[in-house]
C-alpha cells in the first residue's frame, strides 16, 4: 500500500527556505511576520501556514541560529551609530570652519563697502 502525500505537506526544501527567509529578515531588523508574508508568496502558502510551521516545527530546530541573528543587528546598529556620530562630528567641524570663513568674508565685504562709500563721497565733493 502506497502512502499518499498531502498536497500541502511541507518538504525539507520548503522548511529550509522558510527558515532561511525568517533568519534573514530577523537579521536585517525585520519582523517574523514580515518574513512569513515573504515566505508565503514564495512558497505558495498563506502567511498563517508559514507562521504555524515556523512556530510549531522549525523554531526549536533553529533556536540557536535565531538567537545569533537577533544579536547581529545590535552590533550592526552600534557600528551605524558610531559612523553617524563620526559623520556628525565631521559635519560640525566643517560647519564651524565655514562659519569662521563666512565671518571673515563678511568683515572683508563690510570694509570694501565702507571703502567704496568713502570713494563715492570723495568723488561727489
Amino acid at each position: 500500500m502506497e502512502l499518499k502525500k498531502r498536497k500541502d505537506q511541507w518538504t525539507k526544501e520548503d522548511d529550509e527556505r522558510l527558515a532561511e527567509i525568517v533568519l534573514h529578515n530577523v537579521q536585517n531588523g525585520k519582523t517574523q511576520l514580515e518574513a512569513f508574508e515573504l515566505a508565503a508568496s514564495e512558497l505558495g502558502r498563506t502567511k498563517q501556514a508559514c507562521g504555524f510551521r515556523w512556530n510549531k516545527t522549525l523554531r526549536g530546530q533553529y533556536s540557536q541560529s535565531l538567537l545569533a541573528v537577533r544579536n547581529q543587528p545590535q552590533q550592526s546598529m552600534r557600528s551605524h551609530l558610531k559612523l553617524a556620530l563620526t559623520s556628525f562630528d565631521e559635519l560640525t567641524e566643517a560647519y564651524q570652519t565655514l562659519e569662521i570663513r563666512h565671518r571673515e568674508l563678511q568683515n572683508e565685504h563690510d570694509k570694501l563697502v565702507k571703502w567704496l562709500q568713502q570713494g563715492y563721497s570723495l568723488m561727489k565733493d
